[in-house]
């Protein structure tokens, strides 16, 4: 195609091939008819309709080759076997409105409701950015089409004769037939027309036979009118529907009618389309289809009522006539299945200009549904909140919890009739409750039975009668909750129990709750009934712990005296008897029972003996009991044996070195703080402190008592100690070392010699570094006790004999070589008696 500049609207410059396409696309949508003007210079036709020819695809990429933007709002343009391409699209665009559906969703409450409004149903089908509508004119013509000007007709000949031609309905109505000349069709209907071809080739074409078909369509021009989102002109198919036309105009706007659309027809109403009709029963009958001239005209609503909660589609319903309360039902779908339409909500704005008021319905009844609804009003359906009628409720250790159906005579045992099937391992068969709404208020009741004998005496007094709402908790086993707490411990199930007591306690009615503490399994708070006792109690708080003290509990009741003031009794009771007899005292509201424990009881306290006795292990010990008689019953020393290096430690000491070490560290702490503030002078950095905090927090206590067992086992009573539970005494072997650990630059254990002094170990460990604090050197004795070591300008003094095999000699830091810290000197003496300790204990 030759390309040539030419001015175009006198600012731009566009080729011939820019004019064809911006020409051939301009036609494609009105057509060239109904253009009124002549081709622009060096448009010819083939060019125009070559454009037309193209795919949408290849016509957008040309105009972008020619800077051209071509806007989607203009829809489809026709392929090749597109008779009119796009058909439906307006002559002239006005500003569309916005035709999504609209985005509120339902409020949650009624309040809401009235300022908060949900879609109207309808006017999304027609949204463009979601509908699958497509214009089109390959459909089939409906037998009862009439031929108008520019329709196509192809006939094709056989027989005698082969050809085809393509007739087009001229402006006189008239066809040109070749050899048979002009056809009068315009007006007849395409079944007609058919047979009267088919007739005038059968007799004036001896020999030949026809077959027609409809080929391109006329386009007809029909206006949009009213409340549309894009009103004006559109040329369209002539086999467009009602329906059809309003897909191509967008829809009705937010204030449309979608019921009473109305088509015009030289001045009259010749047909009302509903379009619920084709939504909600797919009824076409009045969706006609249109003629050249038609006016579609959409009115305003009138009359837009909504309907929310529990039905199947709740949305905004526009009304027509005089729907009633069971038609907005019906467009609604219906009721959902958790629907309580008994008690439906009706909220209607005032006629006189109030606020808008709301009425409550049984939807279920006939004259509700036959309520005349009006403009505004707002039905709302409410939930029934999964509320089932005529069950009971079993929850705990149960296998299959949840609503059981009720009837009359129902029992627990024909609830939970099997322990196998229908009971965890876990379930509690003593104690088991059944929770009772009693009045109108739903205020609660408790009643308190053994699963054991509803299972073992089916149908019995043992085996409650249960009612409509009853609720059955089954607890998990007593031992169970104490180790560990589970979904169904007492604690959990009991706590909405007890929360429900308490709130329905008023109008000086008593909390019907007590409690009981001390040696029992489950101690707490636990329901009462009438006629409770002191041994219901206890076989609720899954009964009494080995410990327990049966020969005397306190029962603690608090009374109101009559002048108002509360006063305090307190009442021995004799378990025991409690237990065999009648099941003890009547118990009252917040009553407290508390079981006492059986003085220094402890079944399991246990210590340990390691190293050289004869029978090391763990012992049972008894209250009283001491070293020498924990060692006797071991067996006694073996020949290897070292008693003066006995380590002995215990858990309570232990646990006290931790808590000094976290106070030494706390201590610290505040020493460096309290020296920032008063700016003294400080050779220490926040990440050395950080370093010797976190070192004394994490000590773990070695727990070493000091003792002399030779003293002790000699039958001195002060050294012969009582032990506890968690002892732990270890017997070394015979040792012949000495070792140096400290400031030394060489740590290490030596063989002990009787000529060697404490100067001669340092010397072996290769002498102090210049941290060591050569003032403070102590020893610590196998046995872990220490002694002091003084030292002159010259040598150490005092008697080097106290070095005996076993023992440990220290060399502490110089803490003023570090800058003195609080309490530094114990810090160091704990961390090294710790790592005797242990040394002592690694080399057994």
């Amino acid at each position: 195609m030759h390309i040539r500049e030419f001015s175009f609207g006198g600012s731009m410059k566009l080729s011939v091939t820019a004019r064809v396409f911006v020409f051939g696309v301009f036609t494609s949508l009105v057509g060239v008819s109904a253009l009124g003007q002549s081709l622009p210079a060096g448009v010819t036709p083939s060019m125009v309709q070559q454009v037309q020819n193209m795919t949408p695809a290849q016509q957008q990429a040309l105009a972008k080759q020619y800077g051209i933007n071509l806007p989607q709002a203009q829809g489809n343009v026709s392929s090749a076997g597109d008779s009119l391409g796009a058909a439906g699209e307006p002559l002239e665009q006005a500003s569309s409105e916005d035709v999504s559906a609209d985005k509120e969703t339902q409020p949650d409450d009624l309040a809401g409701a009235v300022n908060q409004r949900l879609p109207r149903y309808g006017r999304s089908i027609f949204n463009k950015n979601v509908s699958t509508f497509a214009p089109t004119d390959d459909a089939p013509i409906p037998s009862d089409y009439r031929l108008g000007v520019g329709d196509q007709l192809v006939v094709q000949l056989f027989g005698k004769e082969n050809a085809e031609y393509a007739l087009v309905v001229g402006r006189d109505g008239n066809v040109n037939f070749p050899k048979l000349g002009g056809i009068t069709l315009a007006g007849l209907t395409f079944e007609d027309a058919q047979k009267l071809i088919e007739t005038r080739v059968s007799q004036q074409l001896i020999g030949v036979d026809s077959a027609v078909t409809l080929g391109r369509l006329r386009a007809i021009n029909v206006f949009m009118s009213g409340e549309v989102s894009v009103p004006g002109a559109y040329s369209v198919s002539a086999l467009t529907t009602i329906s059809q036309a309003l897909f191509q105009a967008g829809g009705v706007n937010t204030i449309g009618s979608l019921r009473d659309i109305q088509v015009r027809r030289g001045g009259e109403v010749v047909s009302r389309f509903d379009v619920y009709d084709l939504l909600m029963r797919g009824d076409v009958s009045d969706d006609i289809r249109l003629q050249s001239g038609d006016v579609i005209f959409v009115p305003t609503v009138t009359s837009v009522v909504e309907i929310r909660g529990e039905v199947r589609r709740p949305m905004a319903y526009e009304l027509v006539g005089h729907e009633s309360v069971s038609d907005l039902i019906a467009m609604s779908g219906g009721f959902t299945k958790d629907a309580f339409a008994s008690l439906a909500v009706l909220v209607r704005t005032s006629l006189e200009g109030g606020l808008p008021s709301a009425e409550s319905l049984n939807l279920l009844s006939q004259s509700a549904q036959q309520l005349p609804l009006r403009d505004g009003d707002i039905l709302d359906v409410p939930s029934n909140g999964g509320a089932l009628a005529n069950t009971v409720d079993v929850q705990g250790a149960v296998y299959r919890p949840g609503s059981k159906g009720w009837r009359p005579g129902l029992r627990v045992s024909d609830v939970l009739g099997s322990a196998e099937r229908d009971l965890m391992p876990i379930a509690d068969l003593s104690y088991s409750l059944i929770i009772r709404v009693k009045n109108e208020l739903l205020d609660i009741e408790v009643i308190q039975f053994s699963m054991v004998d509803s299972l073992l005496n089916p149908s019995s007094e043992r085996d409650p009668e249960l009612k409509v709402g009853d609720q059955i908790l089954v607890f998990s086993a007593p031992d169970l909750e104490s180790s560990a707490p589970s979904a169904y411990s007492r604690a959990v199930l009991l706590k909405p129990v007890l929360d429900k007591l308490a709130l329905q306690a008023r109008d000086n009615e008593p909390r019907l709750t007590t409690s009981i503490q001390g040696a029992v399994k489950v101690p707490g708070n636990y329901p009462i009934l009438p006629g409770y006792r002191v041994r219901d109690l206890i076989l609720a708080a899954g009964g009494l712990q080995d410990s327990a003290f049966t020969e005397s509990a306190e029962l603690k009741r608090v009374t109101e005296t009559a002048s108002g003031e509360a006063v305090e009794a307190y009442q021995e009771i004799n378990l025991a008897d409690t237990l065999s007899g009648s099941g003890g005292a009547i118990l009252q509201s917040r009553d407290s029972l508390f079981v006492r424990q059986i003085p220094d009881w402890n079944p399991s306290r246990e210590v340990f003996i390691e190293g050289e006795v004869r029978f090391p292990g763990t012992y049972s010990i008894r209250k009283g009991e001491r070293l020498s008689d924990v060692i006797s019953r071991a067996g006694g020393f073996t020949d290897n044996a070292s008693p003066e290096s006995a380590v002995f430690t215990r858990e309570s000491v232990a646990a006290r070195e931790v808590d000094r070490a976290a106070q030494f560290a706390q201590d610290i702490q505040m020493t460096f703080a309290t020296r920032l503030l008063t700016e003294e002078t400080t050779t220490q950095g926040m990440a050395e402190i950080s370093q010797i905090v976190s070192s004394l927090q994490s000590v773990e206590g070695a727990g070493r008592l000091l003792i002399d067992l030779p003293l002790a086992m000699s039958g001195d009573l002060n050294a012969d100690l009582e032990v506890e539970d968690g002892d732990r005494l270890v017997i070394p072997t015979l040792s012949n070392i000495v070792s140096v650990v400290g400031e030394v630059k060489r740590q290490g254990t030596h063989a002990f010699q009787t000529d060697l002094t404490l100067e001669d170990y340092i010397d072996a460990s290769a002498g102090f570094t210049r941290r060591a604090d050569e003032g403070s050197i102590y020893i610590v004795k196998a046995n872990g006790a220490t002694v002091s070591i003084d030292r002159n300008l010259w040598r150490f003094t005092g008697n080097n004999s106290s070095l005996n095999p076993g023992d440990t000699i220290v060399v502490p830091i110089n803490t003023e070589y570090k800058d003195s810290l609080a309490s530094w000197r114990e810090i160091t003496q704990i961390v090294y008696q710790s790592m005797v300790s242990i040394a002592a204990v690694a080399r057994l």
